[in-house]
């Protein structure tokens, strides 16, 4: 593996502080009133990214490949310190790619994964394609999927921030939708949490340097 590549990793949001407090917006949890998730029935988006991500860095790290996290262990930190963070180490250490890991949520009806790039045909595009294939290969029908095909790829297209501020192909991945109760039940399955991650690495392999 070449030394000369870094993986940017971000879970998206906050966490649970050493006080119990969840330090993200209320909209990054949700209350499903029965079954068993992060605490009781609530489901916390930003512990649900933290948990993928461990898995995914652990899986770099085995496989000798770099990776830097730039997010907080629990605190919600600020967009643009993560994105200064990745672009610093970007410029100065090692180029890379930029994975930002969320779960989604709407209106409890909608289901499925997503993968987004900022506008336009960029270098992340085939990175995109890359992870929502590789996550179709191996996660097969046991999810549902939301593609948008329109031109020509499955990835979506949005200006979300870590996607237009970075400087090095950035994908932001939606995880199914936490406040959709058959896709949060999937969500707290280790072996489904496993083939995500799985699929993360998976797609950076194939998008390194030779």
């Amino acid at each position: 593996m070449t030394n000369k590549f870094c993986v940017f990793l971000d879970a998206g949001h906050g966490g649970i502080d050493p006080r119990g407090n969840y330090t993200t917006a209320p909209s990054k949890m949700f209350d499903h009133k029965t079954g068993t998730f992060h605490k009781g029935s609530v489901f916390y988006e930003g512990v649900w990214n933290r948990t993928l991500v461990n898995r995914v860095a652990a899986k770099l790290q085995n496989l000798g490949i770099r990776y830097l996290m730039v997010h907080h262990e629990y605190l919600d930190t600020p967009l643009q310190y993560r994105i200064d963070m990745a672009n610093w180490y970007h410029r100065n250490f090692a180029p890379g790619i930029y994975i930002s890991s969320h779960a989604n949520a709407a209106n409890g009806q909608a289901r499925g994964f997503e993968v987004y790039t900022s506008r336009g045909q960029t270098a992340s595009d085939p990175i995109a394609t890359t992870m929502f294939n590789t996550t179709r290969e191996l996660l097969g029908d046991r999810i549902s999927y939301r593609p948008d095909n329109t031109d020509g790829d499955p990835d979506k297209e949005a200006a979300f921030f870590v996607l237009v501020r970075t400087q090095m192909p950035a994908i932001l991945i939606e995880h199914l939708f936490f406040d959709n109760i058959e896709d949060a039940r999937l969500l707290m399955n280790d072996e489904i949490v496993d083939l995500f991650a799985e699929a993360q690495v998976r797609t950076i392999i194939q998008h390194m340097p030779s």
